[in-house]
């Protein structure tokens, strides 16, 4: 890994910007503002992916590999290596399957299909091209995981098959249609099956004495600087915060057919909603006890997330019917 250390601010970038965390926050709300159609299936593919991601996680319970090093019996003290460590490595989930491979993988393939769509027209070099762009940022975010000690190769690997088998699965138009089909009580009701099977999950590895934080106390353990550690990527935090978002989609419902935005209209709405959803996220209230600090990340997400779903549309649907009433009123001589 020595040979990519020229490389390491482009690769730190790389982590950064595929961060499930930060693609949640910036970039998919951002979807909302051009298609809200888009948004809603790309929502609801990330969402279980992210889900699906937890789940395996708990199961398989594999090391990372900036712990593996100092707990595995494979070397002595004299022939035991150190991995180079930043803010970047520390992450206290397990790492089998790779969140930011398999939540990168759903992603970036909506939106990839979305232009190879729109790119048909140019001809098939446009596609091969797009496809080549695909798999050269999976491999990219591979590479700045391994680098930074955070995931060992398969891990990479069945966090791409994975992502690949669950979008196929949430974007399939039979999928979709089966969601819009159902009442918003049966939604709410697989929602709360959802969260039941983590639940059980969650209390079955206490009670077969299996710690469901071991990756928790692994990463303080290990990790150099505690200060690297974010509570905000542990296993816990994303299900609450996937939770707040799933019980939204829950009430609205897939969104099949959405009217065209008014993107001068829409994408400025957008970015001050995401703006001021930073700023609620900023002033969570971490010293006030758990259940605060869980309930409050749970209603945030829930919010803005009708918002995105709900307020966009009806805003620009709105702003353009009276701009439409305006221009169609009889001019007087």
């Amino acid at each position: 890994m020595c040979n990519f250390s020229r490389y390491e601010d482009f690769l730190a970038l790389i982590t950064k910007a595929f961060d499930p965390k930060i693609l949640f926050l910036t970039v998919i709300p951002l979807v909302a503002g051009l298609s809200t159609r888009l948004y809603s299936r790309l929502l609801l593919s990330v969402l279980l992916t992210e889900y699906a991601n937890t789940l395996i996680k708990w199961i398989l319970a594999e090391d990372r590999p900036f712990w593996w090093v100092r707990e595995t019996k494979e070397f002595t003290t004299l022939n035991r290596p150190k991995l180079y460590q930043n803010e970047l490595t520390c992450e206290p989930s397990p790492g089998n399957p790779s969140g930011h491979l398999m939540t990168s993988t759903t992603y970036l393939y909506v939106i990839f299909s979305v232009l190879e769509e729109a790119g048909m027209q140019y001809g098939k070099m446009v596609v091969v091209a797009l496809r080549a762009c695909y798999y050269l940022s999976l491999l990219l975010i591979a590479v700045s995981r391994m680098y930074f000690g955070c995931h060992f190769l398969h891990q990479c690997i069945i966090g791409i098959l994975l992502g690949v088998a669950m979008t196929k699965l949430t974007m399939s138009l039979s999928f979709e249609k089966y969601l819009t089909k159902l009442t918003r009580k049966r939604r709410l009701g697989y929602c709360s099956l959802i969260c039941l099977i983590l639940f059980v999950v969650y209390w079955g590895q206490k009670l077969f004495g299996v710690d469901p934080q071991w990756s928790v106390k692994m990463a303080f353990k290990w990790c150099d600087d505690p200060f690297y550690l974010d509570p905000s990527t542990t296993l816990v935090f994303s299900i609450i915060r996937l939770t707040g978002s799933l019980v939204s989609f829950a009430v609205v419902g897939p969104v099949l057919k959405s009217a065209p935005l008014d993107w001068k209209r829409s994408v400025p709405l957008t970015l001050i909603m995401m703006t001021i959803k930073w700023i609620a996220i900023n002033f969570t209230p971490r010293y006030y006890g758990v259940i605060i600090y869980y309930l409050y990340t749970f209603l945030v997400h829930l919010i803005f997330t009708y918002g995105y779903m709900r307020l966009v549309p009806a805003l620009t649907s709105i702003l353009v019917d009276s701009r439409v009433q305006r221009n169609s009123r009889p001019k007087i001589n």
